[in-house]
């Protein structure tokens, strides 16, 4: 039983260091990122933006308490401090963890084919020592790099690849994969002097300093969205843009979708336009409710245009409000 909690505890404590990456990434300073070919989406996060803003603060310090309870589950406590976290990874995963870049070539099981690459100050601590003790743990080499390999409780959970890259400045990057192909691609790739076995593609990586969230659709859920307007809308799209950002307390959600030909565009932004007043047209219906006259006042905010074969959506909220609103949500949880 304890063999069964520590295994546990390990696997816990390495993927919420991976966690903590993905709520708190600040992939600002590159601006690129070789992914493999069939990845269908691109998501970006950045730390010091969310720290900096009324919503990412609160929403950083909810994470934080929710992985340390995660991490206490595998220790029958109701929670860990972040001292004794920090001692058992050799170093403080709230501040060394840097930037997280992740994509995926599923929507139904991202995790299935997911790489993740979580950049890292000068340390890394005790985490590949941690992984000698997670069930069915291996290691091969790849270069110089040693890669290690380990499943969850059970194989039938599967496996995970990963690695730790180096630069010439001292600060590592840890890479996470569902495949060895896709981890050691990612490891090339880095290594500007190494050509990559594995197929990849350049993609481009947000670089504003306000943006909290970033997420590029390479490939739309065609499968996943089913039949109606959504799918329909989707059939003329090339590729789809979305980001979250803050500014003087006001958060600002963007969208751009790019189209083959201006006129299948602007069919696009017609039928955003006419399903907006659809949905307004039905909440209206409940305009006693207080969540639905919110829901009017942000409506109403909703921008649509068009540039030849981009349409663009811009939505302005107040931060705090929408910071409250969350708080209340997962208060009520």
């Amino acid at each position: 039983m304890r063999k069964r909690l520590y295994r546990l505890a390990c696997l816990s404590v390495f993927w919420s260091t991976a966690i903590l990456g993905m709520i708190a990434g600040n992939a600002i300073g590159q601006n690129s990122i070789s992914i493999p070919t069939d990845s269908k989406f691109v998501l970006q996060i950045d730390l010091q933006a969310l720290k900096k803003s009324k919503i990412g603060s609160s929403l950083f310090e909810m994470a934080k308490e929710a992985a340390l309870k995660e991490i206490g589950k595998n220790f029958n406590k109701d929670e860990v401090s972040k001292d004794k976290v920090q001692e058992v990874l050799g170093m403080d995963p709230f501040e060394e963890v840097q930037s997280i870049v992740i994509c995926s070539s599923e929507y139904e099981n991202p995790e299935k084919s997911m790489l993740g690459m979580v950049r890292l100050k000068q340390t890394t601590g005790n985490l590949e020592g941690l992984l000698l003790g997670l069930p069915g743990y291996e290691s091969s080499k790849h270069g110089k790099y040693e890669i290690h390999s380990a499943h969850g409780d059970s194989p039938k959970e599967g496996v995970f690849y990963g690695a730790i890259h180096k630069n010439a400045s001292g600060n590592h990057t840890l890479i996470m994969g569902a495949s060895k192909q896709s981890v050691t691609g990612l490891l090339d790739s880095l290594d500007a002097s190494l050509s990559s076995a594995t197929p990849l593609k350049n993609v481009p990586l947000a670089s504003d300093r306000k943006m909290l969230l970033s997420m590029q659709v390479l490939e739309l859920p065609t499968t996943e969205l089913g039949k109606g307007p959504q799918a329909n809308i989707a059939a003329l799209l090339k590729s789809v843009d979305f980001s979250i950002s803050e500014e003087d307390d006001e958060l600002e959600l963007k969208g751009a979708m790019l189209a083959s030909t201006d006129k299948q565009a602007e069919k696009i932004r017609q039928s955003i336009q006419g399903l907006s007043a659809m949905v307004e047209l039905f909440v209206s219906m409940d305009d006693q409710d207080e969540d639905v006259q919110e829901a009017m006042k942000f409506l109403k905010k909703i921008k649509v245009t068009q540039e030849g074969e981009s349409v663009k959506i811009k939505l302005r909220l107040p931060a705090s409000q929408i910071a409250e609103m969350i708080k209340k949500e997962i208060a009520d949880q």
